[in-house]
């Protein structure tokens, strides 16, 4: 295989400045932060071609990834724009490509070389050109190594987590995260008008979320328009306190595509927390309440099928076939007999429910009661079984007489009528049956 040495540019012309990616220094505005600036590949959007590559995909870290490597491919083959780079043949630019993702394999990043190597096949691809590599020239798979256990936080943990997490703006993202199920990715992209409704002018909880694909882009890969999640007491009531805080701090105006969660360094501008931004949070509250924070993953805790679908997840095989992800009763009833409470009781409104069940018990049973007397008493006045009485009065008979009565009468006429059918079978009768006709015919 083809190395390529660290020196400013090799004989080939290929600019390994362009690759090193050297830290520059960057200003800190009035509070210390870093202020926010141009990003080194915003001129490629400037191309036609570009636009028409990149806005294949939704998800903002993947697009901006895409653009960091198309740039670093442009810079180190010393192009000026990227419609040079679709003008080379098949073979000069296949063999710029190549140099390019050698350089980081010879550095230790084959992750990140495999990352050059789908990018530029899928720029290529996206104008009706296809880049064949011969098997020994593509980048393999990095052996992957499990350096550590998934822990999934218990209900403890996380609150542990929620108290010691630094600000109320990270508490609500960890209860959230932690009571509603949904990815990391997913939380980064919550809005106002996905919760003002339910959150004022007072919570109605569980507050329910609805999920699509605007919140949650892995949804179009399992081919869902949506899901329902939800959000319990404690969870809500301080995501609510979020907002009011950002409101009275910052003098925030909501608007519905407002995001909910956003950087210390810019909540009066409502600059999105990021995905990097929601997992810095949850691995700092884990430092914090000291887990270890290279392992902690959240998730929910439900039976595996509902919380497959609170997660946005099809299921396996034919499960998928009968659980139905839009059985909104099913999902908030099992939601609902979850504890989500700090304390171990699930606060009141499992006893409500306990109590709503008993209450509707007792009602069915009542009218079973009631159904039974009014069958009782009409069959009592049809059988006949108090003569010359009127309905007031046969009313006024207790029903345990009256069912007692109405058994005695329907063995009787059963025996009567199996003694009927005995008689009329016998020879005897069909005799005299016959000759009854006979003198009645004449």
């Amino acid at each position: 295989m083809e190395t390529v040495t660290a020196e400013p540019s090799d004989t080939e012309g290929l600019d390994i400045n362009a690759l090193l990616d050297p830290k520059k220094e960057r200003g800190r505005g009035e509070h210390g932060w870093f202020p926010k600036g141009p990003r080194s590949f915003d001129w490629l959007l400037k191309y036609r071609c570009v636009r028409d590559y990149i806005d294949n995909y939704t998800a903002k870290s993947t697009r901006i990834q895409r653009l960091y490597v198309l740039e670093k491919v442009l810079r180190a083959g010393r192009l000026t724009d990227p419609d040079q780079l679709l003008k080379l043949s098949e073979l000069q630019a296949k063999t710029l490509i190549k140099r390019v993702w050698q350089f980081y394999i010879q550095h230790g990043k084959q992750s990140y070389a495999r990352i050059v190597s789908i990018t530029m096949r899928g720029f290529f691809e996206a104008h009706d050109r296809d880049l064949h590599f011969k098997r020994s020239e593509k980048v393999r798979n990095p052996r992957l190594v499990k350096i550590n256990i998934e822990h999934i936080p218990n209900k403890i943990e996380v609150y542990r987590m929620a108290d010691v997490a630094g600000s109320l703006r990270n508490r609500a993202i960890l209860l959230c995260l932690y009571q509603s199920g949904v990815r990391p990715g997913c939380l980064s992209n919550w809005n106002y008008g996905l919760v003002n409704e339910q959150l004022y002018p007072e919570i109605k909880t569980p507050v329910q979320l609805k999920i699509t694909p605007d919140l949650d882009n892995k949804l179009n890969l399992y081919g869902l328009p949506y899901y329902i999640t939800f959000l319990a007491e404690e969870s809500a009531t301080v995501l609510r306190e979020h907002l009011d805080e950002r409101k009275k701090r910052y003098g925030w105006t909501p608007k519905p595509s407002d995001r909910i969660f956003v950087t210390a360094s810019s909540s009066s501008r409502g600059q999105p927390l990021d995905l990097s931004g929601i997992w810095s949070v949850i691995k700092y509250a884990a430092a914090q309440a000291n887990l270890d924070p290279k392992s902690v993953w959240p998730k929910v805790n439900l039976d595996e099928d509902t919380k497959e679908a609170l997660m946005g997840h099809r299921l396996p095989g034919s499960r998928g076939n009968y659980f139905d992800y839009h059985d909104l009763d099913e999902v908030r009833e099992k939601y609902l007999r979850v504890d989500w409470s700090r304390d171990g009781v699930n606060g009141s409104r499992i006893q409500e429910l306990d109590q709503a069940n008993k209450d509707l018990g007792e009602r069915v049973s009542s009218l079973e009661h009631r159904n039974k007397e009014l069958m009782i008493y009409m069959l009592a006045e049809k059988a006949g079984i108090v003569p010359m009485a009127s309905p007031e009065e046969l009313r006024r008979i207790p029903t345990e007489d009256l069912e007692r009565a109405l058994a005695q009468h329907v063995t009787r006429t059963g025996r009567e009528a199996m003694r009927n059918s005995a008689r009329e079978a016998s020879p005897m009768y069909k005799l005299g049956k016959k000759v009854g006709n006979k003198i009645r015919s004449k």
